[in-house]
This record gives structure tokens, C-alpha cells and sequence, in this order.
């Protein structure tokens, strides 16, 4: 069985938007920011896909976030999400470990189309 699906992003309509769409169909784990979300991966029940806002993605120890978790979990589909005024910082986080990346606001088919490529329930 596929993992659950990770979001983590520092807005909280996002995260609540994020949920109506995948809620139904796939576990969830949702967290505040991309710091907690790094403590969640390496878990017991580690997530087969994050959604991970590209703000506030760097560790206390000045680490990018996308790089550390792709050095824990090589595996684990890992799409940043940005906005359009923040899509060099996109491109920069798929550089450092992120798989792809989306635009805010997200187009619901293509959220559920790479949920339902990549989790499980």
C-alpha cells in the first residue's frame, strides 16, 4: 500500500483547498510548513507524494528543505508549489531535489491526476 499524501504549505486556505479536493479519496497528512514536513518524512508511514509550499524552505540549519528530504527519501514524489511571482524559486527547488513543480492556484484535475498516479489508498 501506497503511503499517504503530505501537504505542507504555510496557508491555511491552500492547505483547507488542497484538502476538499484529495479528502475523499486518498489519506492525508497535513502539516503548517515545509519544516514540519521534513520531521514527517523518515517515519514509520512516510508519504508516496508531497505538495510542499516553496516559502520558508529552508532547515534551522540553513539546509534547503527539498534537498534534505530528497537525500532521506530519494523515492518520495516531491512537488513544489509556488506562485507565478515566485516561479524562479520553483525552478530553483527542482534544481535542489524537488521533482516538478505547480502554479498556485492549482487546476483540480491535475492535482487528482498526479494523486492518482503516485498515492494510494
Amino acid at each position: 500500500m501506497k503511503g499517504p499524501i503530505l501537504i505542507a504549505d504555510t496557508d491555511e486556505h491552500f492547505r483547507d483547498s488542497l484538502k476538499k479536493i484529495l479528502a475523499d479519496q486518498y489519506p492525508l497528512i497535513i502539516v503548517e510548513s515545509p519544516l514540519q514536513a521534513l520531521k514527517i518524512v523518515g517515519e514509520k508511514r512516510k508519504p508516496s507524494l508531497i505538495l510542499m509550499g516553496i516559502d520558508e524552505s529552508e532547515t534551522d540549519e540553513g539546509d534547503n528543505i527539498f534537498a534534505a528530504i530528497r537525500k532521506q527519501e530519494p523515492d518520495i514524489l516531491l512537488i513544489a508549489l509556488g506562485d507565478r511571482t515566485a516561479e524562479n524559486d520553483a525552478i530553483e527547488a527542482v534544481r535542489l531535489g524537488a521533482t516538478g513543480y505547480m502554479i498556485k492556484p492549482l487546476n483540480t484535475s491535475e492535482v487528482l491526476s498526479i494523486a492518482a498516479k503516485h498515492a494510494g489508498g
